[in-house]
């Protein structure tokens, strides 16, 4: 189980990163804030106390390097330091670049944070298209979602403050309200820069999404 920390910084773990990096002729800057406050964006789930890291990889001077010289890759971290509970957790392993192993959310938890994103968002007329077009991957791929995690995700963004568990019916409850109040055309338009056949998406409508909610799989 995750706990909370309030004590991590990334720039612990940099001189592994520096040095993996500076073999493969890049050099890395990074700039660190901590959130003390929600922000505008993470208002819609109350949470305020993560870490961003912005890291900045660039290709050190030829002959060193193999890249143009003004090669520039920016990552941003967000490290959350007081995670939901009840997640589950797996390894997987990679040969490239170099071998390695990296522990991730297993595919139900990952679902329960699509499904956090999807019902809780509060983007009034930004709406993310993407929530729904993974909302529809997961049930295609046919991961049933974490309950556990999904409720206590809930809990801490106080968008489930009732005394009893939450459950399937309940999740399919509030999914099914929240596809009775979606302009479907301002979803399409938000997703369509990212996927290759905008056909596939011709379907969605306030009938499909209650539809497909009404056979979601098993929770877990």
């Amino acid at each position: 189980m995750l706990t909370k920390r309030t004590d991590f910084s990334l720039s612990s773990y940099l001189p592994k990163l520096e040095k993996t990096l500076h073999s493969y002729g890049f050099e890395i800057s990074i700039q660190e804030k901590i959130k003390q406050h929600s922000t505008n964006v993470q208002s819609a789930f109350q949470k305020g106390n993560s870490l961003v890291h912005l890291i900045k990889i660039f290709a050190l001077e030829a002959p060193v390097s193999g890249f143009p010289s003004n090669a520039l890759i920016k990552i941003k971290f967000e490290i959350d330091i007081d995670p939901p509970k009840d997640a589950g957790f797996e390894k997987k392993y990679k040969l490239l670049p170099q071998p390695y192993s990296v522990t991730i959310y297993d595919r139900p938890s990952l679902f329960a944070g699509k499904l956090h994103a999807l019902l809780c968002r509060n983007w009034k007329r930004r709406e993310k298209g993407r929530d729904f077009y993974d909302f529809i991957w997961y049930l295609q791929e046919k991961v049933p979602v974490n309950l556990h995690h999904l409720e206590a995700r809930m809990r801490q963004s106080r968008h489930w403050q009732q005394s009893e568990s939450l459950t399937l019916q309940s999740l399919k409850t509030m999914l099914i309200d929240r596809f009775e109040n979606v302009d479907y055309e301002l979803i399409k338009q938000d997703v369509l820069p990212f996927i290759p056949n905008p056909k596939v998406i011709e379907i969605w409508s306030r009938d499909f999404f209650i539809a497909v909610t009404n056979e979601m799989l098993p929770a877990v």
